[in-house]
């Protein structure tokens, strides 16, 4: 937690900072104030009393009356470890892996330490982006967020949500334990609330960090009881009088049936029904409909997975690259599934229960053989659909000498 004495300062500098002018008019509150002024005539004594009473309740959030507040640049330096992991964001974009956040690492700062029910650490390190916003490892979980009232894509308020653009949630599972955290932008939010389906509402705190960050970050360590049977209803933030202000909930929705395969699926009549090199695809009925589906690499589950039925597929063929293996499920008027690549080879898939697999050889790990496109195609030589692969991204194909890109990151060309 963050030394209180450290933040009542900080607070107290922010909310009436030291000034020549200021100081000795303060100093003459104090001692008319005191006991040793008697003789006050009431209405004095009554004005002196008013100017105290308002520089306290301007100072509240300090003593913990109101949202606690943290000044970025007092804060302790980030460790070296954070810092490297803000310097790598910064050279993973530069080789074209995901949007470049332009994160100024030399300037992180650990807000604070959280802890979990199990007495773990649970630090929030923060450090600002070039032109505005912030990124942030919470927790070893992290991600970026624009600068404040940046204009961008609006998520859809789906049944129960309310402005859920003014809540970042994040949903963290470490250590066996399940953490509501992240951040919020509007000032009016004096505090995060926890609902659950059977039992009382929790209240969360919000920490304000001073720019350049200017935003509130909230921690909940969710109790094992909390996290399971989809006991948490919704977050929501409310106003210093208790009033909602926007509410995130659809997340909190109990899933279908289908998602979970460990549910639904009838294990026992699991078979692998594809191979290709290392890789498999084995599939087992589900009783919702259609298959449950592993894929796995040498014995080992990608993490890919699922009992959604055909039904739900929204394109007609829906995969992609895991690692160096091409899998995808398709739609019943997939008749047949094409690889092509850079040297002009094609490959032709027939889809088996509705799914197609390939792993990728050796001999086409190279740059100027590599996978460019899997085209689907009905029985009549329709083109359903289409996917696209960039042959030049790095880190996809293995080789034998990676090369540095940066901040101790080494990859495949």
């Amino acid at each position: 937690m963050p030394d209180l004495e450290h933040v009542i300062l900080e607070e107290l500098d922010r909310l009436a900072p030291a000034d020549e002018r200021v100081e000795p008019l303060w100093n003459e509150i104090v001692r008319r104030a005191g006991p040793a002024d008697r003789r006050l005539a009431p209405r004095r004594a009554g004005l002196y009393a008013l100017a105290v009473a308002i520089v306290v309740y301007l100072a509240a959030p300090a003593f913990g009356l109101g949202t606690p507040f943290a000044d970025f640049f007092s804060s302790e330096p980030a460790p070296p470890q954070a810092v490297k992991d803000f310097e790598q964001q910064n050279a993973v974009a530069a080789h074209g892996f995901g949007f470049d956040p332009k994160v100024l690492a030399a300037q992180a700062r650990r807000i604070t330490v959280y802890r979990l029910r199990n007495g773990r650490p649970f630090p929030l390190d923060v450090a600002p982006r070039r032109g505005g916003g912030f990124c942030f490892d919470f927790g070893f979980s992290g991600s970026c967020a624009g600068p404040r009232g940046a204009r961008g894509p609006k998520p859809p308020d789906r049944p129960g949500d309310r402005d859920v653009a003014a809540i970042a949630l994040l949903r963290i599972g470490y250590h066996r334990s399940s953490v509501l955290a992240g951040y919020v932008y509007d000032k009016r939010i004096a505090k995060l609330v926890v609902r659950f389906r059977r039992q009382s509402p929790v209240d969360v705190p919000v920490l304000w960090v001073g720019p350049p960050i200017d935003a509130g970050f909230f921690f909940y360590n969710l109790t094992e009881f909390q996290r399971t049977h989809h006991n948490v209803a919704a977050v929501a933030a409310v106003d210093a009088h208790g009033k909602e202000i926007a509410r995130v909930a659809s997340v909190f929705r109990r899933p279908p049936a289908w998602a979970n395969w460990r549910n639904v699926a009838d294990l026992s009549r699991k078979h692998v029904i594809l191979r290709s090199g290392p890789a498999t695809i084995a599939i087992a009925p589900s009783r919702t409909g259609g298959n449950c589906f592993w894929l796995r690499s040498a014995g080992v589950s990608t993490g890919s997975g699922g009992c959604a039925p055909p039904r739900y597929l929204r394109q007609p063929m829906v995969g992609g690259l895991t690692g160096i293996i091409f899998s995808a499920q398709v739609k019943p008027a997939v008749a047949r599934v094409e690889l092509r690549f850079q040297d002009g080879a094609r490959s032709r898939l027939q889809p088996v229960e509705g799914f197609v697999l390939y792993s990728i050889p050796k001999r086409r790990w190279r740059l100027g053989h590599r996978l460019l496109a899997a085209i689907a195609y009905s029985s009549g030589g329709a083109q359903l659909a289409r996917q696209t692969f960039d042959p030049h991204m790095e880190g996809v194909y293995p080789c034998s000498k990676p090369h540095p890109i940066g901040a101790g990151l080494k990859v495949c060309p």
